[in-house]
């Protein structure tokens, strides 16, 4: 793998850490504390200018609640329980109208592909 490809992955893993940073609200100085880096640190690992240690993956991996795997590649096959898990985290925090929408949606998904699989869809 040349140079360029490796700057290339490394800048689109800090992407991958960057938003899931952002997803959970997570400022860069918590991140940094957690890690026990400089916040400026954090920047350089989500902007590709730094490479990010395998024990700091590992860490970034279990605050952010996603797989190594998917911080490296952006790839990952979700688990049952990790399905709920990500679900739950979507749902944090809505209120209870919506809730009643996603519930509404949900029903109408599972209702849907009922029909499309005795339709032999």
């Amino acid at each position: 793998m040349s140079g360029d490809d490796t700057d290339a992955r490394r800048v689109e893993m800090g992407g991958r850490l960057r938003e899931a940073r952002e997803y959970l609200n997570f400022s860069q100085e918590e991140v940094a504390t957690a890690l026990g880096v400089s916040r400026p640190a954090v920047t350089n690992m989500e902007s590709g200018a730094r490479k990010v240690e395998s024990f700091e993956l590992e860490k970034l991996a279990r605050l952010y609640g996603r797989s190594v795997d998917y911080l490296l590649s952006g790839q990952e096959e979700f688990a049952a329980d990790e399905q709920v898990a990500f679900a739950a985290r979507a749902l944090h925090g809505l209120s209870g109208r919506d809730l009643e929408q996603v519930t509404k949606f949900a029903n109408y998904l599972r209702n849907s592909s009922r029909s499309d699989t005795r339709k032999g869809k």
